[in-house]
């Protein structure tokens, strides 16, 4: 089985021809506004889909950003990009022909994580990326938990800030999305140092491990919201592991520190005592492994279905 996955950031779009064995057996990379539009989304793609061999592909699977309506293929809502109700599997089968799977992008990565990952052998875990924007899901009993209308784990729209909140781009103040996500770190960058930095935690993190004292408490003070909503998730579903992912985790001798000092604080020890905290075994590649996943699991079910 040959599947194209395709996974849609903030700043830029992957896209990967992958064996069933989770095998990238291509890749290109292409950049992305991050207030792009529908037809910019597509004609993307299109171009990525150039620049590969797609001969042969059984399906298609795409991870995006925000909340996917998984069994009509649509792209619900995106507050980062501000795309909604974008039939997104529909276009795209337009071009390719194959049958397209969508799935949002965390929770793609948290079904890639059970199949090729670190979480093979566990059950239990809530996967959270630490990016562009910060998003959550849950895997329990060894299946993705949705919740009652499809968007179960959206860590990311904690209210962590009343007082001084941000503004989020879901339209609420304080959101942890607004202030422990890559243009977070960099704006308290900015804020302790009064210098301009572009939106790059890679830069950030050059800087912290030279000495730079504003570019480690930019780290710091992500990390105290992040840990905080951790706690309070994990009090709730009590897993046996926590998979961070996302792009910050590149920096994740700068930020975890930081995040496992505050959640033991703020979480319940007792019952928490066991919890692994680790970082996701997919690396840099989770999110197309994500996408991939969600096509081998719908060409899976649709040759079940067949039988």
């Amino acid at each position: 089985m040959k599947v194209l996955a395709i996974g849609v950031g903030g700043s830029k779009l992957m896209m990967s021809i992958v064996d069933e064995g989770g095998q990238l057996l291509e890749k290109v990379t292409l950049p992305l506004i991050a207030e792009g539009t529908k037809h910019l989304i597509l004609t993307t793609i299109k171009q990525g889909a150039e620049q590969l061999d797609i001969s042969g592909i059984d399906a298609i699977g795409i991870a995006i950003p925000g909340l996917a309506d998984v069994e009509n293929g649509m792209w619900v809502m995106a507050s980062l990009t501000g795309i909604s109700d974008f039939p997104i599997a529909e276009e795209v089968n337009k071009i390719f022909n194959v049958p397209v799977y969508i799935e949002n992008d965390v929770n793609a990565c948290a079904l890639a994580e059970k199949r090729f990952g670190s979480c093979k052998d566990i059950n239990d875990y809530f996967w959270m990326t630490v990016s562009t924007g910060i998003g959550g899901s849950l895997v329990l009993n060894g299946e993705l938990y949705r919740g009652h209308s499809g968007h179960a784990g959206e860590i990311g729209h904690f209210i962590i800030e009343e007082r001084d909140g941000y503004p989020c781009g879901c339209g609420n103040i304080g959101c942890l999305d607004a202030h422990a996500a890559v243009p977070a770190i960099v704006r308290y960058y900015e804020t302790f140092s009064g210098n301009k930095l572009d939106d790059r935690t890679k830069q950030l993190g050059e800087l912290a491990r030279a000495g730079d004292r504003n570019a480690s408490a930019a780290f710091e003070k992500a990390g105290y919201y992040i840990g905080k909503a951790l706690a309070y998730s994990v009090n709730i579903i009590n897993p046996e592991a926590v998979v961070f992912g996302g792009g910050v985790m590149e920096n994740d001798d700068l930020i975890m520190p930081t995040i496992k000092q505050v959640f033991n604080k703020y979480s319940l020890e007792q019952a928490n005592k066991d919890l692994k905290i680790i970082k996701t075994g997919l690396g840099y590649n989770a999110p197309l492994l994500g996408a991939a996943t969600v096509a081998i699991i719908g060409v899976e079910k649709r040759e079940r279905n067949n039988q």
